[in-house]
């Protein structure tokens, strides 16, 4: 085999696998009830208020009152009682599995498994799964969805999400 048709095999072959990259890339980043599921779950956890996007409307303003906000702050509160800042109560959701239920253009079921575990700071959560250290707790859930002008929201009991 000549140099040059190895240095031309080498350029074929990083040219696929840069059409690949793309290809993955724009079929991650599909909207899907399944990915609308696990981003309000983790976000959920994390007491991150951009859980708020992926909440339909119906639920997100609920008597004049912020959902989200008021959820927050429960936990905020719940932290401070306990002599601690609101990041104690943050968790981590891992090992997640999923199974559609249901799904049609207008709505969806999505079962949703995983694991939580206190996520303080990155490192701690890194290290503790490492070493398997720390609490984790199981859990399991059935999030209902809409489909809302092609974003996929959680609809359902938002409270309601408990560990098993």
């Amino acid at each position: 085999m000549s140099e040059k048709s190895g240095s031309t095999t080498w350029a074929m072959v990083f040219v696929i696998a840069m059409f690949l990259q793309v290809v993955f890339a724009f079929a991650g980043s599909a909207e899907s009830p399944t990915k609308a599921a696990v981003e309000f779950s983790k976000a959920y956890y994390r007491l991150d208020p951009d859980m708020a996007d992926r909440i339909c409307e119906d639920l997100l303003t609920a008597d004049e009152v912020d959902v989200v906000e008021q959820f927050i702050y429960a936990k905020t509160e719940e932290a401070r009682e306990l002599g601690f800042d609101v990041s104690w109560m943050k968790q981590k959701l891992y090992h997640i599995e999923t199974e559609t239920l249901s799904v049609d253009n207008t709505t969806a079921k999505i079962h949703l498994t995983g694991i939580v575990r206190k996520e303080i700071n990155p490192v701690f959560t890194w290290v503790a799964s490492i070493f398997r250290i720390g609490d984790t707790h199981h859990v399991d859930h059935e999030i209902d969805l809409i489909n809302d002008n092609g974003i996929w929201k959680v609809c359902g009991t938002i409270g309601d999400l408990s560990r098993s």
